[in-house]
């Protein structure tokens, strides 16, 4: 049973991995191998980064409202968010909040408002 739940492993990793590696068991030499890790990290890595992002506002400074409202809030934060305040940046939204401007605070009052989260 062991042996069998080996194969099975061994052939599940070489059918994820495209048989780019060898598997450990066998004698075939490692010529012109490249890990597999490091031949993948740079092709995924702006997708990864975005994956990695938290749905918190002040996580997403440098995100424009616009397209964190997509990302991480429900559609229907838009009939209360200033449209105006869609094509500003979260950190401009803070500082506009700082100083006091009315829909400033209303826009980062309602990008942390958790009802409206997905």
């Amino acid at each position: 049973m062991k042996m069998l739940r080996r194969a099975c492993l061994t052939g599940v990793l070489v059918l994820a991995l495209g048989g780019l590696v060898a598997p450990a068991a066998s004698a075939a030499p490692a010529t012109g191998l490249v890990p597999v890790a490091s031949a993948a990290e740079p092709a995924s890595a702006p997708a990864d980064i975005d994956a990695a992002r938290t749905c918190r506002a002040g996580d997403n400074l440098d995100e424009v409202a616009a397209k964190f409202i997509s990302r991480c809030k429900k559609g229907s934060i838009r009939r209360e968010f200033p449209t105006d305040r869609l094509s500003r940046t979260l950190s401009e939204i803070f500082d506009g909040k700082r100083r006091g401007d009315r829909d400033d605070v209303k826009a980062w009052k309602l990008l942390n408002d958790r009802r409206f989260d997905k």
